[in-house]
């Protein structure tokens, strides 16, 4: 896809917003050491605090950390990206006053939140409003797809931001999934970190920020890339095969273990130990019925998945039923394969434009409903945000399109702690720039960690134990 216009400023912009954050390790502090002789700790919370001081939680930040999430109700997050970057014009900040150049060839509504108009195409999610809250100043400067990608899922900007096509490489920074497989990972034989239904490529290229980056494989998504709206949906893989009970399961296993030991004495690399993690992870699939039973839409009602749609809505369902079983994110990628042209609308999208908004109305208003009626919406953030939005004037050259603009754009959050029936920040009259409440990339994951009770101020360790600040951003707590 193209760039956005005015490119030369866009990246100079990039270029500075990268030698301010830019993996910049934090200065280590002194931590106070606990009373061993007082201190009662069990077996449990040593192995734990053990294991959590190979990625920089101390124990003191270990005991903080779990004298917060006693204090936040958030267990899980279900993540929708409508990859490509929808316009806020058209969804969340319409500016019907604009001239025409600029207002949406939508008309705006009414929603049941005072201040709050959406676009006509969202009307289950206007009637709704008072379950979610609007961020309508959310602004970064980098303008092309997949390192804008990188610095929503991870609250860092990818090492090379001023190309296009930027591949995933094993040294970029982790998904906030990949953390929380991490730090909060999910029970025994249930997947922590889920994508669906596809994977985010831009024309071949891997897009930055969907997987774990250098905390390595074992902690990248399991991406599920069966289309969720056929009729017999299923995971390949996380079913038996024909002929292989139980116990021969675990007796391959068993031979598997004793071949990995054999090759782990043999070799230390990373790659090794990543792929004995792996198997693990696959093999704990396999014999989790909670897995297999959470992937199984025919358990659904044909009523519920007529209210999700049978569109996009299908993923957002099993995301739902995902969330249920245990995961602990779920990534729900709205794009189409090996591109973004799904809500990248340069041209003229107007039409197809109005169907996708229809769907993502429909999926969302149907997952904030179903959440509510469970009584899981309090324990569930809901998350709706592209990597940017569009630019304030339409396209000369088409019929409704806009191009890339990362310096003012709509997220909406929900459930988890989340007040209901608010909008954080304001834009200017053309929706081009914040006029007040400025939200970064990094501010949105700090309070999906904060509202989970994980320590913003832990380190990651990449593979040189080369420390790394877990969040450089701040909880946006009006909404809290």
């Amino acid at each position: 896809m193209s760039a956005a216009p005015n490119c030369g400023r866009i990246q100079s912009a990039e270029s500075a917003f990268v030698a301010q954050i830019k993996y910049q390790p934090p200065r280590r502090r002194a931590l106070t050491t606990p009373n061993l002789r007082t201190a009662r700790i069990t077996r449990r919370q040593a192995l734990v605090a053990g294991g959590l001081g190979t990625i920089g939680l101390s124990l003191p930040q270990l005991l903080r950390a779990e004298s917060r999430s006693r204090t936040k109700s958030a267990k899980s997050i279900i993540l929708v990206v409508p990859w490509g970057g929808p316009s806020q014009h058209d969804t969340f900040d319409p500016k019907p006053d604009a001239p025409a150049e600029v207002r949406s060839l939508f008309k705006p509504i009414a929603t049941r939140t005072v201040g709050l108009r959406v676009g006509e195409h969202l009307p289950r999610l206007a009637a709704m409003s008072d379950r979610f809250s609007v961020l309508r100043a959310v602004s970064h400067p980098i303008g092309t797809h997949n390192p804008a990608t990188h610095l929503m899922l991870t609250g860092y900007p990818p090492r090379v931001v001023n190309q296009e096509l930027t591949k995933a490489k094993r040294e970029d920074f982790p998904a906030v999934g990949s953390v929380l497989a991490k730090i909060r990972p999910s029970r025994e034989g249930v997947p922590s970190y889920v994508q669906l239904p596809l994977p985010m490529i831009d024309n071949g290229a891997f897009t930055n920020g969907q997987n774990a980056g250098f905390l390595g494989t074992a902690f990248d998504p399991l991406v599920v890339t069966q289309d969720p709206r056929s009729g017999n949906f299923s995971v390949l893989g996380e079913r038996l095969p024909a002929g292989v009970g139980p116990d021969r399961l675990d007796s391959r296993r068993a031979l598997l273990e004793q071949l990995d030991s054999h090759a782990s004495r043999a070799s230390t690399a990373a790659a090794v130990q990543d792929m004995s993690a792996c198997y693990a992870r696959a093999y704990d699939l396999l014999r989790s019925a909670v897995s297999s039973q959470a992937f199984d839409l025919s358990r659904e009602p044909e009523r519920v998945r007529d209210r999700y749609g049978r569109g996009i809505g299908q993923s957002v369902l099993v995301a739902r039923r995902l969330m249920e079983a245990g995961v602990r994110l779920v990534l729900v990628a709205d794009t189409t394969e090996n591109t973004n042209g799904k809500w990248d609308t340069h041209g003229d999208f107007a039409k197809p434009l109005d169907q996708h908004l229809r769907e993502s109305d429909q999926a969302l208003s149907a997952l904030l409903d179903d959440l509510s009626l469970r009584g899981l919406l309090g324990t569930t953030v809901v998350a709706w945000m592209g990597e940017f939005g569009r630019t304030p004037k339409l396209n000369t050259r088409t019929n409704g399109g806009r191009d890339h603009w990362p310096h003012c754009y709509s997220v909406l959050l929900a459930g988890g702690g989340i007040q209901g029936g608010r909008v954080y920040g304001s834009s200017d009259s053309l929706g081009a720039h914040p006029r007040e409440g400025r939200v970064r990339p990094e501010d949105i994951l700090a309070t999906l960690y904060y509202l989970l009770g994980v320590p913003l101020d832990a380190e990651l360790h990449d593979p040189l134990n080369r420390p790394y600040r877990l969040c450089t951003g701040s909880p946006i707590t009006p909404l809290l």
